[in-house]
């Protein structure tokens, strides 16, 4: 039973962690340093990003329900130079968002462990790894890719 909490608890973290991903992100936007984190990746092996299953994972957000999430990622036809130019732009303030939320969580995660709540901090992690991190580097992938195209 108390697993289930913790899962519970994960779930409802992960959502306030896109919240205040979100919202910070939109603060932080229009600042000058925000360029220079844009061209944040960090994983540079594809042998690794493989190893990791990040390509399964793409497969997963494409073929299930988490495709809805952000709709601005999509394209509906060949794309020019303009439509990856929008396309990137957009996957850097998703892949941002992400890391924010990540980063918020890691710091609730320490919280757990210093009052010992080893089992939830756990779960938390594994969360955060799968809807904040995971995305941040899949987006990190396409964002090399478009930059490929793009030069």
């Amino acid at each position: 039973m108390i697993i289930l909490l913790y899962i519970l608890q994960a779930i409802t973290l992960t959502f306030i962690s896109w919240t205040v991903g979100l919202l910070l992100n939109n603060a932080i936007k229009l600042r000058t340093f925000y360029g220079r984190i844009s061209h944040l990746n960090f994983i540079k092996n594809d042998v690794l990003s493989k190893s990791i299953g990040l390509s399964k994972f793409g497969w997963i957000i494409k073929n299930s329900f988490f495709r809805v999430f952000n709709k601005n990622l999509n394209l509906k036809s060949r794309p020019n130079r303009d439509d990856l130019q929008r396309l990137r732009t957009e996957m850097v303030y998703a892949e941002i968002g992400h890391l924010i939320g990540f980063v918020f969580l890691l710091s609730v995660i320490v919280i757990k462990l210093w009052n010992g709540l080893f089992l939830s901090a756990l779960i938390l992690l594994l969360f955060n790894i799968i809807f904040n991190l995971y995305p941040t580097l899949l987006q990190q992938q396409n964002k090399t890719r478009i930059d490929d195209i793009l030069r």
